[in-house]
């Protein structure tokens, strides 16, 4: 990827030097070699990139870093310094550097720092282009990423959420369905009506019942008082029935009459109730699968099922871990009232080749859970999760075990197919790479994957 890239230095011979060889990459390069004509610069037009010396006459680089970031908060800087202590570096860190390149620095260490670089500053930017096309709505500020699983599903929510058509969004628990929902709600015509939360896995079949068509007093024991329901306080607005595959068939059925006619009573009442509502619904269940085993109502599923919404799992995005990263120590290191907090970059490594079962929850609690626990400014290996640690001595284990028969059967069994999986994932399914990173044979690896029933031809992209 190329950009548009400032370099800012007092230094003529490093000014040259950039220029060259950035412009050789296919770089558009300006140099700056003072703060008045770097800031009139940044001023003048939009810039990718800026990489800021730390030492400059008669100003501090960091001080440059704060003007230029106050000009475009969305621009991304390295910070040059000859004092590559690690209190500069953290302090760059602190204001808002996406990175330092100590001098001397050869041509190859310029060139891979900007491309990393400008690869940050291509996700901040398309996220937020992304959010435009979402009207830039307040709900949707939490959808992060940029892969393109996330970008066709967040195109499609763009086209539906005018409509009033109902949505069934599916995928794994943590995906983030809820967030789907609301910014469904939140760019439809229906956005200043409410958005109701109904959270059907949480409460008994016959609560459940109450909490969704109301009651009249007297119409159960403890129905001491009448009470409204929560689809008659969503009217004009869209109902979130979370977890529909939990509900009962009785509920299925009435839910079924109240979609078809807009109509339905409290519990115990004879009134009959109109109610102008949109369904948007979700669940981690296969609902084809259980309507045909009778679990679930096809004529149900069928006026539920207007529009699908699938959501990848994160497994399946591993390119927008790092902006969810950045996203998640951001907003905890606010609440925690900390300075701006980074990632090492061991750290972020781990992160990326973790399997997150527990998908974008789980990467949250555990940045969450990092941040309270790093001393200093900088999240590292040792602050995060165990498990997290231990998935990414995997491959060393597999490879010590297999020299010892009962050790090596026992790891497989218990860790090879998470182990496989991680493998093909982070290698798109190429077999040399991945039995190459495991350190073991082709011959070997194909046993593996034949034993585990994996085909590395679906993890290709």
């Amino acid at each position: 990827m190329t950009g548009r890239i400032l370099v800012i230095d007092d230094d003529e011979a490093i000014l040259h030097s950039c220029k060259t060889i950035l412009e050789d990459e296919g770089h558009e390069v300006k140099v700056a070699a003072g703060a008045a004509e770097a800031l009139g610069a940044l001023r003048e037009k939009s810039f990718d990139l800026a990489l800021i010396d730390l030492r400059l006459p008669g100003t501090d680089g960091l001080e440059i870093l704060e003007r230029a970031v106050a000009i475009d908060p969305d621009l991304v800087v390295i910070i040059f310094t000859a004092y590559g202590t690690i209190e500069s570096a953290v302090e760059a860190t602190k204001r808002g550097a996406f990175n330092y390149l100590t001098k001397p620095f050869t041509a190859g260490q310029l060139v891979a720092v900007v491309a990393k670089a400008l690869d940050y500053s291509r996700l901040l930017r398309d996220n937020v282009r992304l959010r435009h096309e979402l009207k830039q709505c307040c709900s949707v500020h939490q959808i992060v990423g940029h892969s393109a699983p996330l970008e066709m599903v967040l195109g499609l929510v763009a086209k539906v959420a005018a409509s009033d058509a109902n949505v069934l969004i599916t995928g794994e628990s943590g995906t983030g369905k809820e967030l789907i929902a609301r910014a469904l709600h939140a760019n439809s015509a229906r956005s200043s009506g409410p958005f109701v939360d109904v959270d059907c896995a949480a409460l008994p079949s016959t609560m459940l019942e109450s909490e969704l068509f109301g009651h009249e007093k007297g119409a159960f024991t403890g129905a001491d008082h009448a009470k409204r329901g929560l689809l008659e306080l969503a009217n004009g607005g869209t109902v979130f029935l979370d977890e529909i595959g939990d509900l009962s068939s009785e509920l299925q059925a009435k839910l079924l009459r109240t979609i078809q006619e807009r109509t339905f009573r409290h519990l115990g009442g004879e009134r009959l109730l109109h109610v102008d509502i949109r369904i948007v619904s979700s669940t981690n269940r296969d609902l084809q699968a259980e309507a045909q085993q009778g679990r679930f109502r096809h004529d149900l599923l069928y006026r539920l099922d207007v529009v699908h919404i699938a959501l990848p799992a994160l497994r399946d995005r591993p390119g927008d871990v790092a902006l969810l990263v950045q996203y998640f120590l951001q907003e905890f290191s606010r609440s925690a009232g900390k300075p701006r907090i980074g990632v090492a970059p061991e750290a972020l490594s781990l992160l990326e080749r973790y399997q997150w079962p527990g998908n974008v929850r789980e990467l949250r609690n555990a940045i969450e859970r990092a941040v309270v626990l790093c001393e200093g400014h900088t999240v590292r290996t040792r602050d995060l999760p165990s498990y997290i640690r231990e998935q990414a001595q995997l491959g060393k284990r597999i490879h010590a075990a297999l020299g010892y028969k009962a050790a090596r059967e026992q790891w497989v069994e218990s860790q090879g197919k998470a182990y496989l999986t991680t493998l093909l994932t982070q290698h798109r399914g190429n077999i040399s790479a991945a039995a190459r990173e495991a350190q073991i044979s082709r011959k070997s690896f194909y046993e593996l994957l034949h034993r585990f029933s994996l085909d590395a031809s679906q993890f290709h992209s």
